[in-house]
């Protein structure tokens, strides 16, 4: 990754990360040493680390790997002490959080294993593992684990084959794959076999104990990473956990396949009574075709629409359910704005009455004036 003997500084960074505060989140952390890869290297190092990630976007590996909704590969792979780890065993005990990382080189990498690590308790807590693949040889990984001291499983995909399945791996533009040889060797972390120019993504996925990819992360810009407060929320928000009340379970169903890709509408048929009423403050909306319609249009108006409960509580014989939540997604003319495609999110609160099993009447407040005056505010 160097050009000038005044690079070489920057190297040290991928063994370490000093100055990183306790408290700071992963995003900050990487923003940081974002800005100061910008600060010292050379205009050539950035122009080509700028034109390889656009490489990676045109190269359509976002839209072919695996995403929500989908079947989740199954693997059996060996950690760094040569012990096998299927992934269908894992999901017998609970939910899997499933990420890459692309070698103990990489100082993002490095930072993110670490703010993972930091959030395994809470991880573990919600009843989720949490796994990590690489195309690093086992004695890589070994002193990669090591190195940031890791306490979740850490298996090597080798030559990519895992990777593949899942659709995340690209090929490096030359330029890049010159700029790693300057300062290290993809064929001695990776092996002969798995190339000097392929690497996996950053990709994170949540799987569900249905082996349905529930949650995922892609991104062409390898500086880019799953926050493990927004995977550690997921988890325990949208999925099951221990304890969840009947009609908790069945609101985190709803709100899981209906407000989050793949956006799985037939679960109204599923969940809802065939008389189910939602009551806006412009009026209520009846039955459950009436009711796919109006979810139909508020999602081609909130594109890409995602919902992340804060909180869900029953009362105590379970008829009434309440939940606080976040939705976010790309404006299409939302509120009846200009479709400006540009990101938008707002909080809600939503009463529920459950019967016999299923949800039959939804009272929500949006913060939709607040969402309004931020859309038409002028530049």
């Amino acid at each position: 990754m160097i050009l000038r003997a005044s690079w070489l500084c920057l190297t040290l960074l991928v063994l370490g990360c000093p100055g990183v505060m306790a408290d700071e989140s992963l995003q900050q952390q990487l923003e940081n040493r974002k800005a100061e890869f910008f600060a010292k290297a050379p205009e050539e190092v950035k122009t080509a680390y700028a034109a390889g990630i656009q490489a990676v976007t045109d190269s359509g590996v976002l839209a072919a790997a695996k995403h929500e909704g989908e079947k989740a590969p199954d693997f059996t792979l060996t950690n760094a002490k040569g012990e096998s780890v299927a992934l269908h065993d894992l999901l017998k005990k609970g939910p899997v959080v499933l990420t890459w990382y692309r070698g103990g080189w990489c100082p993002y990498c490095n930072l993110t294993l670490r703010a993972l690590q930091k959030a395994l308790p809470d991880f573990e807590s919600a009843g989720a593992q949490l796994v990590a693949l690489t195309p690093e040889l086992p004695d890589k990984t070994l002193t990669t684990a090591e190195k940031n001291d890791l306490k979740f499983q850490v298996l090597t995909d080798l030559n990519h084959h895992i990777a593949q399945e899942y659709g995340v791996v690209f090929k490096l533009t030359p330029e890049v794959r010159d700029l790693y040889k300057r300062n290290f060797d993809l064929l001695e972390y990776n092996g002969a076999e798995a190339g000097d120019d392929l690497l996996p993504l950053a990709a994170t996925y949540i799987i569900g104990q249905d082996g349905i990819i529930r949650y995922a992360f892609l991104d062409a810009d390898y500086r880019a990473r799953a926050e493990p407060a927004e995977l550690v929320s997921f988890v325990k928000e949208l999925l099951p956990q221990k304890g969840d009340a009947e009609s908790v379970a069945l609101l985190k169903e709803f709100w899981l396949r209906v407000w989050n890709p793949p956006h799985d509408l037939s679960a109204i048929d599923d969940l809802l009574t065939d008389d189910f009423v939602i009551t806006n403050p412009s009026g209520d909306v009846v039955g459950k075709a009436a009711f796919k319609e109006w979810v139909m249009t508020f999602q081609k108006k909130l594109g890409h629409s995602k919902l992340m409960p804060f909180e869900t509580f029953a009362n105590a014989d379970g008829t009434r359910v309440v939940s606080r939540w976040q939705a976010s997604g790309i404006n299409h003319g939302i509120l009846g704005t200009a479709d400006d495609a540009q990101p938008v999110n707002f909080s809600g609160i939503a009463i529920w009455e459950v019967r016999d099993g299923k949800l039959s009447h939804n009272w929500v407040e949006r913060s939709a004036w607040e969402l309004y005056q931020t859309l038409t505010a002028k530049p």
